[in-house]
């Protein structure tokens, strides 16, 4: 569970500091990169409830036939 976490926390950190780093360049940019990270969260968010609420499928083996 703690992993999980600290998985999370790391990832969310460096989400923010790559989002300030184009901010300094240009801050139009970093907007951007922040709400392109966004958008692939919650792309990837979405599949994963996908894969979780589809019931599992049986598995076809030579051998039972």
């Amino acid at each position: 569970m703690l992993i999980n976490l600290i998985t999370f926390t790391v990832g969310l950190l460096g989400v923010g500091l790559v989002a300030f780093g184009a901010w300094l360049i240009l801050p139009a940019a970093g907007y951007i990169v922040a709400g392109s990270f966004c958008l692939l969260w919650s792309w990837l968010v979405s599949q994963a409830a996908a894969r979780a609420t589809q019931p599992a499928e049986p598995k076809n083996n030579e051998e039972d036939r």
